[in-house]
Formats: C-alpha cells, sequence, structure tokens
C-alpha cells in the first residue's frame, strides 16, 4: 500500500461491519453508488487537489453523499461542480461483497 490514504480489505470490511450492524444505524442507507466520470470531473476542475464527502440527507430523508472538489488552501469548490444522485444500498447492493 503506497498511498497513505489505502486500508487492508479486513479494516473495510471490520469498518463497515461495524456501521451495519451498530443499531443506532439500523434501516439507513448501507452505500452509495455513482459513475467514476463524476469524480473524474470533479477531480479534473483546475484548482482541484482533493475531494470531499458531506453526509446528507436527501429529499427522502436517506443517508447520501454530497461531494465537492478542494483547492490548495482546503477550501470547497463551491461554485465548481458537486456531486450527488447516487445510487443507494438498500435498493441497489453489491451481491457477493465482503463490506456487506
Amino acid at each position: 500500500m503506497s498511498n497513505p490514504n489505502e486500508i487492508s480489505l479486513a479494516e473495510a470490511s471490520s469498518m463497515t461491519h461495524s456501521y451495519q450492524n451498530d443499531p443506532a444505524f439500523s434501516g439507513m442507507t448501507i452505500s452509495c453508488k455513482i459513475s467514476n466520470s463524476a469524480y473524474q470531473d470533479i477531480i479534473s476542475q483546475p484548482g482541484c487537489v482533493e475531494v470531499r464527502s458531506y453526509f446528507a440527507k436527501n429529499s427522502s430523508g436517506n443517508l447520501t453523499l454530497v461531494i465537492v472538489g478542494v483547492d490548495t488552501n482546503g477550501n470547497d469548490m463551491t461554485n465548481g461542480i458537486i456531486m450527488n444522485r447516487f445510487t443507494p444500498c438498500p435498493t441497489n447492493c453489491p451481491p457477493n461483497s465482503p463490506l456487506m
């Protein structure tokens, strides 16, 4: 693992299962899926050096993410591209993921 943000599958699985098994989060969104082009659009903006993910609730009251680029000063690029409209799990869940 050369990237300091990379974690092992075992650690990822432990973390996701901890969330999924916590009664405080029972029935909530487990994961969110979006196309890689959505992330590419954000990170290809001039001046974008990082990506920030905000936990949010959509109009149905379900957990989702809002994704925004971050500039070299650590500021959200709110005048740029902001993404949402993820496909949630449940209902669109991976059938055989060890993260579930």
